[in-house]
């Protein structure tokens, strides 16, 4: 198998966080499910959510796998990190409940790794009534994250920082665990949650 996605989701209220969630959960896991690429599987990490897993029942498809842990604190690794345990996949993909990915998304990154162990890409998001282009800096802090990477199992990568910049502190250990990596064309990641508008 050569991708498996993950996607950790708590349902519950916390600072920042983005409406309707529950809604966004399934239009996510739909975007995986829609993929033109299907060599995947989805691990959906219910973190502490027990909406999460009801909702998870209304697919059968038997690529999907929703897994229930004890609740972690905010940014924790520890959802993620089930993933990656659980996962059969070659390389590993990332998509929070709020955003969703574009029906090539995975085709892309395909055409794209090559050699590589790891690597990173722009995303989109929705500004001024359309879609544009973000770039991604690996090296810079608050310019890289979850969206922007896919990496091999086989690193033994782990989400080891807690804190909102635990993205980024998983990304620079990517450096560490491997120098085959580069910037990819950007696929079809596409960012909802804005930070400041939480609406979207």
């Amino acid at each position: 198998m050569k991708f498996t996605c993950v996607i950790p989701s708590f349902l519950g209220q916390y600072p920042g966080a983005a409406s309707r969630r529950d809604e966004k959960l399934v239009r996510a896991v739909r975007s995986v499910l829609d993929q033109t690429y299907t060599d995947f599987e989805l691990k959906v990490i219910a973190d502490g959510c027990d909406l999460t897993m009801e909702i998870m029942k209304q697919f059968a498809d038997p690529r999907v796998e929703a897994v229930k842990i004890p609740k972690a604190p905010l940014w924790d690794g520890a959802p993620r990190n089930k993933g990656i345990d659980l996962a059969k996949g070659e390389f590993i993909a990332y998509l929070d409940i709020d955003d969703f990915w574009g029906e090539d998304h995975l085709r892309k990154i395909v055409e794209g790794l090559g050699e590589y162990d790891w690597v990173f890409f722009n995303d989109l998001i929705f500004s001024g009534g359309e879609w544009v282009e973000r770039t991604c800096d690996i090296r810079k802090l608050g310019m890289n994250g979850t969206s922007n990477i896919c990496h091999k199992r086989e690193l033994g990568a782990r989400w080891a920082h807690r804190g909102y910049a635990h993205d980024h502190h998983f990304n620079q250990s990517l450096m560490m665990k491997s120098r085959k990596y580069g910037k990819i064309a950007t696929p079809e990641y596409f960012v909802l949650h804005i930070p400041g508008n939480y609406d979207i």
